[in-house]
């Protein structure tokens, strides 16, 4: 039954961002008032009538409507999370595959990333929660959603680390590359949601800002064998950039 309520929420969040009919009024310009008991209580009828869902197993199960919708945001934020990790599971495939273009790879498997990011009305459910982190529960779910998306991207790091022997500068972690690559991602994902897709994705070559930034952290946070740390590295590429200048 309390599966039933959540699931009956995500379809209403789900059509209500994927651009299904869906009977929004003025008062709902508040985030999240859509998801009003009664109109939970009617889909999850809908949907789920053997169940005999009513408003009083609703309210035994939350209090208050903020009960429900921090229990929804988790609910969903771990739907979202467990196809993120099945997805790139697949995805893992093409960048350890020998003899694969790893720089496609990598490109291919942002581009679908920043697609999969923003088709997932969960992303929109994560910029809520961020906006509502002075609450305490609220602030607990984004802290584990993000903390568990970091874990799936350090896993398939290091598998591609691991793959083609590369080898981080001193200093720098698989956990640093995966809090940099998410963070770009959902800076980007922000972007889309604003509109500006033609300047973020090219869908004719199945490419986006997001893999050419991987690609550029890979190149400067990877050693190629010198031993240098990341500023290290900076300092000797600028000395050699004014060098070739003035010479």
């Amino acid at each position: 039954m309390t599966r039933a309520f959540l699931g009956a929420a995500l379809t209403l969040v789900e059509e209500r961002y994927m651009g299904s009919s869906f009977d929004a009024t003025d008062e709902e310009a508040v985030p999240l008032a859509y998801l009003s008991r009664p109109r939970v209580l009617r889909r999850t009828q809908e949907r789920w009538p053997e169940l005999v869902p009513t408003e009083a197993k609703f309210r035994d199960r939350w209090v208050g409507q903020q009960d429900f919708l921090a229990d929804f945001i988790s609910y969903a934020l771990a739907v979202r999370h467990r196809r993120f990790e099945k997805t790139i599971a697949e995805w893992a495939g093409e960048l350890t595959t020998p003899g694969h273009d790893f720089a496609r790879a990598v490109h291919a498997i942002a581009y679908r990333g920043m697609r999969l990011m923003v088709d997932l009305p969960a992303f929109r459910l994560q910029l809520l929660a961020a906006a509502s982190a002075d609450d305490d529960v609220a602030a607990d779910i984004l802290h584990e959603a993000i903390d568990s998306m970091c874990r799936t991207l350090v896993e398939l790091h290091e598998l591609v680390v691991g793959r083609f022997g590369l080898r981080l500068r001193p200093g720098i972690s698989s956990e640093h590359v995966a809090m940099l690559l998410q963070a770009l991602a959902e800076g980007l994902g922000i972007r889309l949601l604003a509109g500006q897709e033609s300047r973020i994705l090219d869908p004719e070559r199945e490419a986006s800002l997001l893999g050419t930034a991987a690609l550029g952290l890979f190149m400067s946070l990877c050693d190629p064998g010198d031993g240098m740390s990341v500023e290290d590295a900076a300092r000797q590429f600028v000395r050699a950039s004014v060098s070739s200048v003035t010479s």
